[in-house]
């Protein structure tokens, strides 16, 4: 009876060792990479830079009676830079990994609203009889103005650009290479670039 018992704790024991063994050994996985990853990538490859901007307003007297005015309003903006995700491609051939990668560029150019205070706002004085005030509505042109120039700024630094887009390549790279890794999969990569 105790032989019994001591086969039968041997066995369950042997069993259990199996069972533990097989649920921790490497396992192959097999699994490529995935498109929609690679967007969501590119989403995060995003650059988000912030600029100090001066939106100006020179509003000369329209009668004698009247001073030339001038405003100021500094604030802060927010670039985001990056890469179109709707335009990414790629393919999956076997080993070899084709990704097409658009170039990058702005995706949006906003005001950061927190920094714009009453402070932000710098005016030359108004004559106290005939004021020649300066209006809301030439106030959000220089700032339309300011913006469409830092707009046009970021457009043709072709540094900022190319960083985004080599962040984004970077970023694609090593989901493929932790992939691979996984997967056990040794797949090269090929990139191609939009014009």
């Amino acid at each position: 009876m105790k032989k019994l018992k001591i086969i039968i704790i041997i066995g369950i024991i042997a069993i259990l060792g199996i069972g533990i063994g097989y649920m921790y050994a490497p396992k192959k996985i097999n699994k490529q990479p995935e498109i929609s990853q690679v967007r969501a990538i590119c989403n995060l490859a995003t650059l988000k830079t912030y600029y100090h901007n001066v939106a100006k307003i020179e509003k000369g007297k329209d009668w004698i009676f009247q001073t030339d005015r001038e405003l100021w309003i500094e604030y802060t903006g927010i670039a985001t830079i990056g890469i179109d995700m709707s335009m990414v491609e790629m393919k999956v051939e076997g080993n070899k990994v084709i990704v097409y990668l658009p170039k990058a560029k702005l995706l949006s150019i906003d005001i950061d609203d927190k920094e714009i205070n009453e402070d932000s706002y710098f005016y030359s004085k108004d004559n106290i009889v005939f004021k020649n005030q300066i209006t809301a509505e030439e106030e959000t042109q220089a700032i339309n103005e300011a913006q469409t120039k830092m707009k046009n700024s970021v457009e043709e630094n072709s540094q900022l650009l190319k960083m985004a887009q080599e962040r984004a390549k970077d970023l694609i790279e090593q989901y493929i290479i932790q992939l691979s890794e996984l997967s056990k999969t040794n797949y090269n990569i090929e990139w191609q670039y939009g014009e």
